[in-house]
């Protein structure tokens, strides 16, 4: 795995793929890219790791992709609980598969909530994610935050609300790390970057709207950042997103 991270840090390099910013640049081509993974499961920390090092080269590079981790529930009878996984996520990555071939299975990642493929393949996930990032987004967003209180109130602005749509919210966090007891993994540290804390969705009714999100509790708010994405009811496609650090 090793060498296979220094293999994928060269060909960002070499290549200039494009990662994803965390700030509140829209109109651009963008990816949004979720990991549906388990503590629980044995292939799964490979994929951690990808996804790990393509959140860490999008931030230092301040470019266009959007990670997000769901930790599944379903993994947990095995004897020993994920504690990042939540069954919310479960009935998400669920929902996927009524769109997308090859139902529901560990790692998966998804991409613009088009594409579905094993979430260790990182030749699958360059070329994937060059293929949307060559693509014009059909919406934009913009976000801001306001933390004057205890809450995070979000506001977000869309150009183009649409009533087949829904606009998703995720406040995600870095830098997690387990050590695994039970299980497939048993024995294990395993780490995590972009983690799905919290997950809100709101119908996308009209152009401009807020949503508010209790603020981590002692919590360095270096780690947090809030991702948004626009996604059709019709078919999970995704036409939009954005994402601003908490500690902005």
């Amino acid at each position: 795995m090793r060498i296979l991270l220094v293999a994928i840090a060269a060909w960002i390099i070499s290549t200039g793929f494009s990662y994803a910013q965390i700030s509140q640049a829209t109109g651009e081509p963008f990816a949004v890219v979720e990991l549906f993974a388990s503590e629980g499961c044995s292939d799964c920390p490979p994929a951690d790791e990808l996804l790990s090092t393509i959140t860490s080269f999008a931030r230092r590079n301040k470019q266009r992709i959007y990670t997000l981790s769901f930790q599944v529930d379903y993994w947990n009878y095995l004897g020993w609980r994920d504690p990042f996984s939540s069954p919310q996520f479960s009935q998400r990555q669920q929902q996927y598969s009524n769109f997308l071939p090859g139902g529901v299975f560990t790692p998966e990642m998804i991409i613009n909530g088009k594409e579905a493929f094993v979430g260790s393949d990182e030749n699958k996930a360059k070329s994937t994610i060059d293929h949307y990032l060559n693509q014009s987004p059909k919406n934009n967003m913009t976000l801001s935050l306001n933390q004057s209180s205890g809450d995070l109130k979000i506001d977000y602005t869309v150009p183009q609300p649409d009533s087949n749509a829904v606009i998703n919210f995720a406040i995600v966090e870095r830098g997690l790390e387990s050590h695994v007891t039970a299980g497939e993994n048993s024995g294990s540290t395993l780490r995590h970057d972009n983690v799905v804390r919290e997950f809100k969705t709101l119908d996308l009714n009209s152009a401009k709207g807020s949503i508010t999100f209790s603020k981590p509790q002692d919590a360095d708010l270096t780690r947090y950042s809030v991702i948004a994405f626009v996604q059709s009811k019709t078919d999970m496609s995704i036409s939009a997103a954005s994402g601003i650090d908490l500690s902005n």
